[in-house]
């Protein structure tokens, strides 16, 4: 699906040129006829329409991302769909890739990573602060601009699909070579996720390579989960402590150990770039870590190992002893051993001959109980449960829960499979159902305010701009759904904003050549005013047509727009005036006759006005000659140029 240029989208955006491409969409330049400035327009690529749910994602996704406003942030203004075709309106940006950056100039200074790597770390702060992870940074989503700024694109953007995507479960979506280890096995992703991709990110600018590299995107990922990272100096001897140091603690494989946020990584950066050499970034106390609990599958595989080293040990050669005195050492503790079991069997008649066996099975009795599964039962059905297994159930609280029905238990303490002493008790939070928000009123606010009023009930605002006359410019007049209504959690609130009175276009016609009466209705009837009309003098347009007009004709215009005309007088009408010459003495001494010829130039003609043969006697020669303006005037003798001079008729009076 390639856009050709000349197409419009959404009635305002004009395709110019195909700028780029990726796995998941295709890049246009575009102009919006409506704001008269340049814009980048991602398509969405065929394969991903007709899946309905990546559809919707992309484009709830991409109006979170609209929400976002910060100076290392690439813009987005807006999201659509006609037809077929989904996509989103962004700011268009002239420069270059990160990527582009490091393949053209290799290894970074540690100065150069930290100035691009800050503006990056402060991009997520804001997103992260918005609660937006933006779950693919990487240096194809970093552009730089021609004048050196940094900004972050795909904020929100990257659940879908890219070219070098590994989907683990179906929650595991970024680019493989710069995606975290929780990415990679499809775990919760949060802030924290974005840090190890900056790292991974700020890695290749230091070293001018990646650090996992693998024939699979898959292979890639087990890396990520696996092996450690290769130590940057190891490539760039020239690489900073302190920034090495921020690259290993953001890439660290366990999410805790590495900065809990973009923040606290931010602070670090700026300190490096005073302190180059100092090696200040602390990494956190793994002893002190949260206890890790061993799963029964492990557990089933560390029995396993145990028995095969009592396996391996058994088939030793035993040892041959030569020592007599060992033996029978050997055989004094045997007959002990059997003496000891005698008399334990005798003390346990005695036992039970004393306590009776009602007492033997009160001492058998379990002490301990496994905790049961409760999320999701009645707190009668956990009750029953519980009591069966000689345990005691407290409701502790209650809680909104997404996925657990209200009046259900969502969450209990301890968790199920946890072994506890008989008696003790499980605490439970009954789950009150989703939580709903209510819809503010943010009639009469200014769009933006409006829209931060929504963001703060978690909800997302959308703005639709609609002409109206008794409203200002950019004040909210209606919203969709109406105040006090209950939403879930980043559902959508439509705010119609005013867009002030509309202003209806006009086409204007070619009135040029027609009649100044036929040129006044064709205007009107356009809806467009007639301004001033000024005459002119024209040889080439007949009296009373139109010459000129002020505004080109095709032009759009706003109705009621004045257009001035010039009109045609037509050619002047000059009077023919008279004036009389004299022509000189113009013969030799030798000639006595000859014929004299004059002739008048103007700018539109050459004409003869006398021919006549004349002697010497009749000189000089008067003759009258009739014209208008100014005129060159030649005598000729016999063919011959005699005397030639310019006259001018306006000075003749009638």
């Amino acid at each position: 699906m390639i856009l050709q240029p000349g197409t419009i989208l959404g009635n305002r955006y004009e395709i110019i040129e195909k700028i780029g491409a990726g796995g998941m969409s295709i890049v246009y330049k575009a102009r919006c006829n409506k704001l008269q400035r340049y814009v980048a327009i991602k398509l969405l690529r065929e394969e991903f329409i007709s899946d309905e749910q990546f559809v919707k994602r992309f484009r709830i996704e991409a109006q979170a991302a609209a929400s976002l406003s910060h100076p290392n942030i690439v813009n987005v203004y807006d999201v659509g769909n006609e037809g077929y075709i989904h996509y989103i309106v962004m700011e268009y940006i002239k420069g270059n890739t990160l990527k582009q950056w490091i393949q053209e100039k290799g290894m970074f200074s540690s100065e150069q990573v930290l100035k691009i790597a800050i503006p990056i770390a402060e991009a997520l702060q804001h997103a992260h602060k918005h609660h937006i992870v933006h779950r693919d940074i990487k240096p194809q989503n970093i552009l730089v601009t021609d004048e050196g700024t940094v900004k972050v694109t795909d904020f929100g953007i990257a659940r879908a699909t890219t070219t070098s995507t590994v989907t683990a479960t179906g929650n595991a979506i970024g680019s493989v070579h710069y995606f975290s280890p929780e990415q990679a096995r499809g775990g919760y992703v949060d802030e924290k996720s974005d840090v190890y991709s900056l790292g991974i990110t700020m890695y290749e600018m230091a070293t001018n390579t990646l650090p996992f590299q693998a024939e699979s995107p898959v292979s890639v990922a087990l890396q990520h989960i696996n092996e450690d990272l290769p130590i940057p100096s190891t490539l760039n001897p020239n690489i900073s402590k302190s920034l090495e140091g921020i690259i290993v603690k953001s890439t660290q494989k366990r999410p805790e150990l590495r900065y809990q946020t973009a923040l606290e990584m931010l602070k670090d950066m700026k300190m490096a770039l005073e302190n180059p050499n100092h090696n200040f970034v602390t990494m956190p106390d793994i002893e002190n870590s949260p206890t890790v609990q061993i799963s029964s599958e492990e557990m089933k595989k560390i029995r396993a190992h145990s028995h095969s080293i009592k396996e391996i040990e058994n088939s030793l050669p035993t040892r041959k002893l030569e020592n007599i005195d060992n033996d029978l050492r050997t055989k004094r503790k045997e007959r002990w051993v059997i003496f000891g079991a005698i008399f334990t069997s005798l003390i346990i008649i005695a036992i039970i001959s004393f306590f009776g066996l009602k007492g033997i099975q009160e001492y058998t009795k379990p002490k301990h109980a496994q905790v049961p599964e409760l999320i999701g039962k009645t707190y009668e059905e956990a009750e029953k449960i519980v009591q069966e297994r000689g345990l005691l159930l407290e409701k502790t609280g209650e809680q909104y829960n997404e996925t657990i029905t209200e009046g259900l238990i969502a969450s209990q303490q301890p968790d199920k499979n946890v072994i506890i002493k008989i008696g003790s008790t499980i605490g439970v939070e009954i789950s009150k159902g989703e939580q709903l928000f209510e819809v503010p009123n943010v009639i009469n606010e200014e769009y933006t305010e409006g829209g931060k009023i929504i963001e703060d009930a978690n909800l997302i605002p959308e703005v639709e701009s609609v002409y109206n006359e008794s409203v200002p410019l950019g004040i909210i007049f209606d919203q969709k759904p109406s105040s006090g209504t209950k939403l879930k959690r980043n559902e959508k609130v439509i705010l119609f904003a005013s867009l002030g009175k509309e202003e209806k276009m006009a086409i204007v016609p070619d009135v040029r050549n027609l009649l100044e009466e036929e040129a006044k209705k064709k205007l009107e009837a356009n809806h467009l005013q007639v301004g001033t009309i000024t005459p002119i003098e024209s040889a080439e347009i007949d009296k009373g047509r139109i010459i000129s007009q002020t505004v080109n004709p095709g032009q759009e215009v706003r109705e009621g727009y004045i257009v001035d005309l010039v009109v045609s007088t037509g050619k002047k009408e000059e009077k023919q005036k008279t004036l009389s010459i004299t022509i000189p003495n113009i013969f030799s001494e030798n000639q006595t006759k000859g014929m004299i010829i004059v002739i008048m130039e103007t700018q539109t003609a050459r004409t003869k006005i006398y021919e006549g043969e004349h002697t010497k006697e009749d000189m000089p020669l008067t003759i009258p000659i009739q014209g208008t303006g100014q005129a060159k005037i030649e005598i000729l003798l016999d063919g011959i140029l005699k005397s030639e001079g310019e006259i001018h008729f306006d000075e003749v009076s009638q």
